[in-house]
């Protein structure tokens, strides 16, 4: 006789139904990347940088930009939002745009 705990199985990692989570070692958030959309300013930051880990590891490893130029924060995306941020930075009516317009303005 089963007691039915044979058919509540783990599921294995990978399999297509079970979404990957990648935790960082202290246990925190999920980790990923996150990329900077906005324009290329020399000796600072450059456009399509990426840095992996958490959003506020993200933020501190471009401090010194986003101290000089403050927009650039709000041109810093997570990997998921990646794909639709590259497009709404490049058409007019949106946030992404004005900032992006903004930081190139003075740089």
């Amino acid at each position: 006789m089963t007691t039915g705990a044979e058919d509540a199985q783990e599921p294995k990692a990978g399999a297509p139904d079970t979404p990957i989570i990648n935790k960082e070692k202290s246990g925190g958030d999920a980790a990923g990347f996150f990329c900077y959309i906005g324009p290329s300013i020399t000796g600072l930051i450059q456009h399509g940088d990426i840095c992996r880990g958490t959003r506020k590891k993200a933020l501190a490893t471009w401090d010194d930009a986003i101290k000089k130029y403050p927009l650039i924060k709000t041109l810093i995306v997570s990997g998921e939002k990646l794909p639709e941020a590259r497009l709404r930075v490049k058409k007019p009516g949106n946030a992404l745009y004005k900032n992006y317009q903004r930081v190139a303005g003075k740089a």
